[in-house]
């Protein structure tokens, strides 16, 4: 399970730790207490028309009118016959509010019983150590600058020296002001690597992110940048090496080490990324860091040509430039071949036959969803103080002989309240 690698060696040392000799005689340690202390807690609400979200708030068990403020933790939202899930927080909390929620992993990453395993939403269960807060992953854009390592980047890799630290891996990103065009080279297309990630006063302060790029026209010059990005989102202005208001003329932006272009689903501009180029020695062939090339400390250097190289890849057409959506953990890829295989989307499973629907002891109706009950997820509140652990019970049609007919959804949920 993908997340869990970010706390996986700390768990291991506090196991080896607490092997250590003793004659046997000592009484057993007391059982954790359990935060969960109020359980099997639901939230059953009509699935609303394509577009429309419902929003609920786990401590005070109650749906939040328009999806405003901190309050609420989990949204829904419905396109029309399934939905998407999203925490309150980065990109799905408005600027305004800020929420302070995230997940931790997605419905593929635990099973409801493993879940059931945790008595509080902050310490791993099997080694008794805490959990690291970058675990709860906010909801952020999701394009060029995303990766599948534990931390969802492309331009960093996580703890790979076992002290939780950022390391940049100086990959050449391609971005361009105009995703209809597909020129890889001009005024208005840059090339640009992420540099680091620490700086302030002295140097070691974490949500400093620095980085370099060119505009790829005839004779460019290299231009630098660090930005403050550890208290929230940082706008840049490529063109004019300046930060700007999030209203200005800016191509990229920078949260802590989230990134995000000005163009689909993070910005009104028409700016979209690719990745270009993974400079030679940061990885096996298997895609897995090789730590010793990332501990060089010359590396900044020693990539620089890398910016301006000539095996730089560009995108064949306009329509291979990416662009931002709005993602979540909450949101795997689902899984499966349609038609084949019901479609699994970890928190409910799409029939698109009939034949397959029967198979799963449903209704021989095709085009239907069933809830998949025995996965579930951690979630962190909209006020960053409490959690609860969550899974979709169930699923019912008004007729269930037709798939168009309104659908009743219910969550289950165990709530780890704020501490006083």
């Amino acid at each position: 399970m993908q997340t869990k690698n970010l706390f996986a060696l700390t768990a291991l040392c506090a196991a080896l730790a607490a092997c250590g000799g003793g004659d046997g005689g000592s009484d057993p340690a007391p059982a954790p207490t359990d935060k969960f202390t109020q359980k099997n807690g639901t939230w059953t609400f009509q699935l609303p028309a394509a577009g429309v979200s419902v929003c609920y708030d786990f401590d005070t068990k109650k749906e939040v009118a328009g999806c405003t403020g901190t309050a609420w933790d989990l949204k829904v939202t419905s396109a029309s016959r399934t939905a998407t899930l999203w925490t309150n927080s980065g990109t799905s909390s408005s600027p305004s509010d800020t929420g302070k929620g995230g997940a931790f992993g997605g419905p593929f990453d635990h099973t409801w019983t493993e879940l059931q395993t945790y008595k509080d939403a902050t310490v791993d269960p099997a080694s008794g150590s805490a959990l690291p807060a970058a675990v709860y992953t906010a909801d952020a854009a999701s394009g060029a600058f995303s990766g599948t390592n534990d931390i969802q980047s492309a331009a960093f890799e996580y703890d790979l020296n076992g002290d939780h630290r950022l390391s940049p891996n100086f990959r050449v990103f391609l971005i361009t002001s105009n995703s209809a065009n597909a020129a890889a080279t001009g005024a208005g297309v840059f090339a640009l690597q992420v540099t680091g990630y620490y700086g302030g006063g002295g140097g070691t302060t974490s949500g400093y992110p620095s980085f370099r790029w060119i505009e790829r026209t005839s004779g460019a010059v290299v231009k630098t940048a660090q930005v403050n990005a550890s208290a929230g989102w940082v706008y840049y202005d490529l063109v004019n090496n300046k930060e700007v208001a999030e209203t200005g003329a800016w191509q990229i932006a920078f949260n802590r080490y989230t990134v995000k272009l000005n163009g689909g689903g993070s910005g009104s501009g028409t700016v979209a990324g690719y990745v270009g180029k993974t400079p030679a020695g940061f990885y096996n062939t298997d895609g897995t860091p090789i730590t010793s090339k990332f501990n060089v400390t010359t590396n900044v250097s020693d990539t620089l040509p890398d910016l301006t190289a000539g095996d730089i890849a560009t995108p064949a057409s306009a329509s291979a430039w990416v662009k931002d959506k709005l993602a979540s953990v909450l949101n795997p890829a689902y899984r499966g071949t349609y038609g084949v295989d019901p479609l699994d989307y970890g928190w409910f499973k799409y029939y698109s036959t009939a034949e397959l629907a029967v198979k799963a002891g449903l209704p021989d109706v095709p085009h239907i969803i069933a809830a998949n009950p025995a996965n579930g997820s951690l979630i962190r509140g909209g006020e960053g103080n409490s959690y609860a652990r969550v899974h979709l019970n169930s699923i019912t049609y008004a007729d269930p002989r037709d798939n168009s007919s309104a659908q009743t959804w219910t969550f289950g949920y165990d709530l780890q309240p704020a501490s006083n």
